[in-house]
């Protein structure tokens, strides 16, 4: 190790600042891993955080004769000037090389060294050997994730581009593979997962439960004119839609044209025994104008769209994939909102029933666009997916299952609800937008991070907190990106845009 400099005054058992040593402030950098050699009688791991270089020559308050000099162009006498950097302890190194909470103060005038690339300190924050990408600017320092507490569950926060996907895609799903789960990921765009795993599944090889299909050919109809949400829920032409796929016989059909015939016929006796006039015995005025918009709307509905309702595969098929593939995707892209919350809240339930029966199922939900499942403010069918996800963490603890949720924001509106928040208990947190500074000061400010630097975070950058970090306090990790990667993500990026 590189002697950079000794501790300054005003030093805690959590905090300290290192005076640094001539010549040292050309090399010593934010997040450099340090360590002190406490005069008090241990050895403490810091982080180096917060930058500070003085001249007391060149203070601003009041006039001065080295801001004379400065005015001139010239430069003042630099014997007043140093450089230093604060730290935040990560913890005491034990007498065994493991990483323990430090009591001591820190004497002033202790003497820190700097870790350089061969020394690698990792092995003090733990001896597991899965990691996740490597320690900021060290190559070859791969962090020891604790493996254990997968299961209580990851968020991935960082703005479109910052590469929350290809951490996931990359890093994290090997990561959890490695630990023994099963991979089911939810691809809200189609493009992020499908295309790089054998095993996907689109909307039209699912056997979708009844309330799905209800949902997903209302929307697709556009609630055959019903934009009012009260009259959604009055909806005489849904309530006959109700019946007709309750029933059950449509399922037998094979070909989008005979299907759109069935449901046809079909809704259009219900339509027909329902709206008769008791005066005349025959079919009210209203009776036929619910048919003629039905048949209007159904005309409309593409053999497409028909034949995401006619898969044959229930969740329980699903999840037997899942076991027999190791990574299963399920590609959202041909649907719209409500359908794809609709299909995930199908998924769910099952894996929820199988926990209720007290299987285990060591299987991880990866959920990419968290806010479109849990938004800060729920509306309508967001507040179930929002529940059953909230029921997936509260289970999944106990019956090895994992959630793992991205999302573009932490908080507000461009995040994700404060209840679903709680149950995230490891947090990747990338470069961020600028609307989530005070949460991201709430999260990261006690560790002496300065938020403004999340929004200025290169991509790949992410710091890492809570269970799965080996350290008390989040440390700053990075992945190597393809290039291939990078236009990759700048075309989809564009597309969704």
């Amino acid at each position: 190790m590189r002697k950079i400099g000794i501790i300054a005054s005003g030093s805690t058992e959590m905090s300290a600042a290192v005076i640094l040593g001539e010549g040292e402030e050309k090399h010593a950098k934010s997040e450099d891993l340090v360590l002190i050699h406490n005069r008090n009688g241990n050895e403490i791991l810091a982080v180096c955080r917060g930058g500070l270089g003085s001249n007391e020559n060149l203070r601003t308050g009041s006039y001065s004769p080295g801001v004379a000099y400065a005015r001139i162009g010239r430069h003042p006498s630099n014997a007043k000037e140093f450089y230093a950097f604060g730290l935040s302890v990560i913890g005491e190194i034990s007498d065994n090389n493991n990483l323990k909470e430090n009591k001591m103060l820190i004497a002033p005038s202790s003497e820190v060294g700097i870790f350089e690339e061969t020394d690698n300190p990792m092995s003090i924050l733990g001896a597991s050997t899965r990691s996740i990408g490597y320690y900021k600017d060290h190559p070859t320092w791969k962090v020891p994730l604790d493996s254990e507490f997968i299961c209580y569950h990851i968020g991935v926060f960082a703005a479109t581009g910052a590469g929350k996907s290809l951490l996931t895609r990359y890093q994290i799903i090997p990561f959890i593979r490695s630990a023994g789960h099963n991979i089911l990921i939810f691809d809200w765009k189609g493009s992020d997962y499908t295309p790089f795993f054998p095993n996907s599944f689109e909307i039209s090889d699912l056997g979708l439960d009844d309330e799905v299909v209800i949902e997903y050919l209302c929307s697709s109809m556009d609630y055959f004119g019903y934009y009012s949400s009260s009259m959604v829920e009055r909806n005489p032409i849904r309530a006959a839609l109700e019946t007709v796929v309750s029933e059950g016989s449509w399922r037998s059909f094979d070909e989008p044209e005979k299907l759109r015939k069935h449901l046809l016929d079909r809704v259009r006796i219900e339509l027909e025994t329902e709206n008769i006039d008791e005066r005349t015995g025959k079919l009210s005025y209203w009776g036929r104008n619910y048919i003629r918009r039905f048949e209007k709307s159904l005309g409309k509905l593409s053999d497409e769209e028909l034949g995401n309702v006619m898969g044959r595969m229930g969740p329980a098929e699903i999840v037997e994939a899942i076991k027999q593939h190791g990574i299963t995707v399920i590609d959202l892209s041909k649907g719209g909102k409500e359908n794809k919350l609709s299909i995930f809240l199908s998924i769910a339930k099952h894996l929820c029933r199988l926990m209720e029966k007290k299987e285990m199922l060591n299987l991880a939900v990866v959920i990419d666009e968290g806010p479109q499942y849990c938004p800060f403010q729920p509306k309508g069918i967001e507040n179930r997916t929002m529940e059953m996800i909230s029921e997936l963490c509260a289970l999944g603890r106990s019956y090895n299952l994992s959630v793992v949720l991205l999302s573009q924001g932490i908080a507000g509106e461009i995040g994700i609800n404060a209840a679903i928040r709680r149950n995230l208990n490891t947090q990747f947190i990338g470069k961020l937008n600028p609307l989530d500074l005070e949460e991201a000061t709430k999260l990261l400010g006690q560790a002496d991070i300065d938020p403004k630097y999340l929004i200025l975070m290169p991509v790949g950058d992410f710091y890492v907190t809570g269970k799965m970090n080996p350290s008390p306090i989040p440390l700053l990790i990075h992945f190597d990106i393809k290039e291939s990667d990078k236009h990759r993500g700048s075309a989809q990026d564009e597309k969704s845009d």
